[in-house]
């Protein structure tokens, strides 16, 4: 009897996992359901960002409207991910506070659509911190992306090479030069429209580090499916890491 209580206490300090609350960092993430273009991207993105927190250990908030979005209080984040969500209809006050996050050196992440949309409020400090205003895309198709930067953690796990199926944004040149880019696309890989041609380079992913601040962006993220992808979560999760800055796990 002594025997089997003792094995018991044994299972149970080894073998049960621990549900440790510790986090590396807290990340607030609004993609939008008013987005009529991307909202059937937002249960997805839900979903999996609930694993992706689970899995790398990081405190998370969702926020799937602009009031929700307004409603949090962005200095408390380490980092922001804009995923087909625009910041553009906040109003001034929430702005201003938003302005102050980046200029205190907080995180920005954004993916595929998050500039102005072209029934909303535009705004042009916005546009100039993702660092280009988006042009046009042909319909959706496959292209070879090209990873000019092995060591960034947002591309460390991809090849030099990589297919990939996507809106293929094309974007105002000519490109400015104090945007580090990461990934490019090779428009001979694809079929662009007249208007969709940017020339060699096309750059589809970059970063930049204005006001103390870490700003990344990424074009890919169109097709739902593709929140479930790993490889593309784990582009967005390398690129949060970066851009969460200097890290203290709280316990």
């Amino acid at each position: 009897m002594r025997f089997l209580l003792h094995f018991i206490l044994f299972i149970s300090f080894y073998c049960i996992p621990m549900n440790l609350p510790g986090k590396q960092f807290n990340a607030l993430v609004f993609a939008d359901l008013a987005d009529k273009y991307h909202h059937p991207c937002v249960p997805v993105i839900e979903e999996s960002f609930k694993d992706l927190a689970e899995r790398h250990a990081f405190g998370l908030t969702l926020a799937d409207s602009i009031d929700a979005f307004s409603k949090q209080t962005f200095a408390d984040f380490d980092v922001i991910v804009l995923i087909s969500g625009s910041p553009t209809k906040l109003d001034d006050a929430k702005r201003r506070e938003f302005q102050d996050y980046v200029k205190g050196g907080g995180g920005i992440v954004g993916v595929h659509f998050c500039f102005a949309f072209e029934d909303a409020p535009q705004w042009s400090w916005w546009e100039t911190l993702m660092g280009r205003t988006f042009k046009s895309h042909p319909p959706i198709q496959s292209g070879v992306l090209t990873n000019h930067d092995p060591d960034f953690p947002a591309c460390m796990h991809l090849p030099e090479k990589w297919l990939w199926t996507d809106e293929w944004y094309s974007f105002e040149t000519p490109f400015p030069d104090h945007l580090n880019v990461l990934l490019t696309v090779d428009e001979q890989s694809y079929h662009p429209r007249d208007e969709d041609v940017m020339g060699d380079p096309h750059p589809i992913a970059w970063y930049h580090e204005p006001h103390g601040a870490k700003v990344f962006y990424t074009a890919i993220g169109h097709i739902p499916m593709t929140y479930r992808d790993p490889v593309f979560l784990q582009h967005v999760f390398g690129a949060m890491l970066w851009a969460g800055g200097e890290r203290d796990p709280q316990w």
